[in-house]
């Protein structure tokens, strides 16, 4: 295996260490956020890892803990990687359906490939050791192989009779030897998890077994699996059996039952005659495979979760949850190995699970104390710890210096505008649905779960200011708005209805009822007083908030779903987003002004009108066929579109404008946020 072959430094910056400028489109300034994480591959001798996103395939370098490259930025939206197993090429799948076999060093395309089946998306990807194979699941959970020299499927594996295709495969992988591909997949339907192994230039299935977490033995020809066999003499639960088979004659040679435990992980030694297994009942056993008994049991470890693995010289290590913290134990010689702290919830902790052997690069003993210690060096990727955002909504503090971003799950994120870091994180241990900032520059912040609504505000962490609850059969969804005089919330139902709630004054208000179906987007009015609402029963509708009443209907030009709506900042237009159309009405009399046609894209989804009104953005959604999408900037007065940005690869969820019109920021579902200059498009 060649050690140095560094990745070409593609859309490398090199005085820019945090990648915020890289493979930026033209007119974008920065990009906050990395993008969604979908997979994360070291390399095998362990000098890199690539980092598959949403806007393309990071590359790292383990030893410094910083980003060195970033590639497939053209499309993005990466589904999976996998290395060669000489560390030579890597295979890139994205969302096209499209596979690339490139040389890292170069960054040539050796091979390219697409699915037989159109529209699809290949969600794992795996080579065969000796590269000349790619295994490939997709996400009808048909898995097929690849050959990478012709480009062509050479085998479609057999499942037999399924009553539900979908994205059921959740770990792909061959043999060490090539010879074997195995899948785990739960099956929808009866079947429920299944494990296949099949012979990879046929497709034929050899056998398979209900359960999973399989491990093949480094010589191939043994796989172990945790299975859910029918019990013996009681009613114990599944998975407390471990099955060891002959993967030639698929014949089972060894059978493990551990009584009242329910098995996590197991992992073959280097040698292949021992088997290690993990238990939620706390213990770590260790199995002779030849003997077919059990050799050993730890009881050591009193935690849920415990990871064993093997060193490549044999030796049996644990990695263990514990409350706060990661440990790491030489379970041969019950002996703690001294690590720098991990939590178990970190994304360092995942990596360390997934890649232990990597992770744990060294190991020192210290002789210099009476007691002989071991202490270890753990690799991370510590440059990806910055908060995950999902951008919507994405708003500017009045101040124009800060950006607030939803946090993924948890939290909102204040990112420095000048810096481009993050400044802090506001209720980061509370799951946020929406929120809004007052011109006082105040954040109130919502979630709606289980027909409960909570309001905090969000400089007030320890609890929330509101709660009010609507019983069955309301159900009510993610759409939530604030009044902009921060003293109203709107929440739409999956029935119609949209309830209003007055959370200073702890009151329930009356609900807006005349929708018959789904609620899409609630909007109100800039004074609070108004309310307009596009919803699946194709009408939209203006309302009163005081009274609960209908005003009136939105001129739609024919029944269809208002998307996305946006009150111009002195209440006097009203703009939405309809399935390839942008209008603009009139908010007194509710005439339309104009309707702009938007032929070959789906309804504009995320709508803001600048801080002087006299323009407006809109963005798209992603379709089949479409590389990146489409903001485009209107004049308001005459309709024209005075600029098209292009650079998100998916949907564009949010869009905001600074206090001073000079810049725009745009959220998109592969969770980065781009900051655009419109200073040459608006005369300043």
């Amino acid at each position: 295996m060649k050690q140095n072959r560094r990745p070409a430094p593609f859309n490398a910056v090199p005085d820019d260490t945090e990648g915020t400028t890289w493979a930026l489109p033209e007119g974008a300034i920065a990009r906050l956020g990395k993008g969604n994480l979908r997979s994360v591959k070291p390399s095998p001798n362990g000098t890199y890892f690539a980092v598959a996103t949403g806007i393309g395939l990071w590359w790292y370098e383990i030893s410094s803990d910083a980003p060195i490259a970033l590639w497939e930025t053209e499309r993005g939206m990466i589904s999976a990687v996998d290395f060669s197993q000489d560390g030579e090429w890597i295979a890139i799948a994205n969302y096209d359906g499209v596979i690339k076999v490139v040389d890292i060093q170069s960054g040539e395309c050796l091979a390219q490939m697409k699915p037989m089946e159109e529209h699809n998306i290949y969600w794992h990807i795996n080579f065969s050791p000796d590269r000349q194979w790619i295994a490939t699941a997709n996400w009808h959970g048909n898995v097929e192989v690849l050959d990478v020299h012709q480009g062509v499927c050479i085998a479609g594996m057999d499942r037999g009779e399924r009553e539900v295709e979908s994205a059921d495969i959740y770990r792909l992988e061959f043999s060490p030897n090539g010879q074997y591909v195995a899948a785990t997949a739960d099956n929808l339907g009866t079947e429920g998890t299944q494990t296949y192994i099949w012979c990879p230039e046929t497709g034929k299935l050899i056998f398979k077994f209900a359960g999973g977490n399989f491990s093949f033995s480094e010589d191939s020809y043994l796989l172990a699996g945790v299975t859910s066999d029918e019990p013996i003499g009681d009613a114990d639960p599944i998975n407390h059996y471990i099955s060891v088979w002959n993967v030639k004659t698929s014949e089972r040679i060894s059978h493990f039952r551990v009584k009242r435990a329910w098995m996590d992980t197991i992992t073959f030694s280097p040698c292949s005659n021992f088997l290690t297994s993990s238990s939620r009942d706390e213990n770590l056993r260790v199995w002779d495979v030849t003997k077919g008994v059990q050799k050993m049991v730890y009881t050591d470890f009193q935690t849920s979760r415990t990871v064993p693995f093997y060193s490549t010289d044999g030796e049996l290590f644990a990695i263990v949850d514990g409350q706060d913290t990661i440990e790491v134990w030489n379970v041969e010689r019950r002996e703690k190995i001294e690590i720098p702290e991990l939590h178990p919830r970190s994304i360092d902790a995942a990596w360390f699970r997934e890649f232990p052997r990597l992770a744990l690069a060294e190991i020192h003993t210290d002789t210099t104390s009476n007691k002989k210690t071991q202490t270890g060096n753990i690799h991370t990727f510590s440059t990806l710890r910055e908060p995950d955002c999902f951008p919507d909504p994405v708003l500017f503090l009045p101040d124009g210096e800060t950006l607030a971003i939803r946090g993924h799950r948890t939290g909102i994120v204040l990112w420095d505008v000048e810096s481009k870091q993050v400044r802090e994180t506001l209720l980061k241990d509370t799951r946020i649905t929406f929120f809004t900032v007052l011109p006082s520059g105040n954040m109130l912040a919502a979630h709606s779960e289980d027909n409960t609504v909570k309001v905090w505000d969000a400089g007030k962490p320890d609890a929330p200011i509101a709660e009010f609850t609507e019983t069955d059969p309301v159900r009510l969804i993610w759409n939530i708005a604030f009044a902009p005089t921060g003293n109203r919330l709107a929440v739409g139902s999956r029935e119609g209805a949209i309830y209003l709630w007055d959370f200073i004054r702890q009151e329930r208000l009356k609900p807006l009822i005349g929708h018959t179906e789904h609620i899409w987007s609630v909007c109100f009015s800039p004074d609070g007083k108004r309310l307009v609402s596009g919803s699946d029963d194709r009408i939209a509708r203006l309302w009163d908030v005081e009274s609960g009443e209908e005003i009136a209907t939105l001129p739609l030009g024919k029944p269809r779903t208002l998307m996305e709506i946006a009150f111009s900042p002195c209440g006097n237009l009203i703009a939405g987003g309809m399935s390839g159309e942008l209008r603009l009405w009139c908010a007194e009399n509710l005439t339309t002004l104009f309707a702009i046609p938007q032929p070959g894209t789906r309804e504009p989804y995320a709508l803001a009108f600048s801080p002087c009104g006299r323009y407006l953005a809109s963005g798209t959604w992603w379709e089949t066929g479409m590389e990146k999408m489409a903001i485009r900037l209107w004049d308001v007065a005459s309709g024209e579109n005075i600029a098209t940005l292009w650079g998100h690869p998916t949907d564009i969820q949010s869009l905001a404008f600074s206090p001073d019109g000079t810049l725009l920021a745009t959220g998109s579902f592969e969770c980065t946020t781009l900051l655009w200059d419109l200073k040459p498009y608006i005369g300043l």
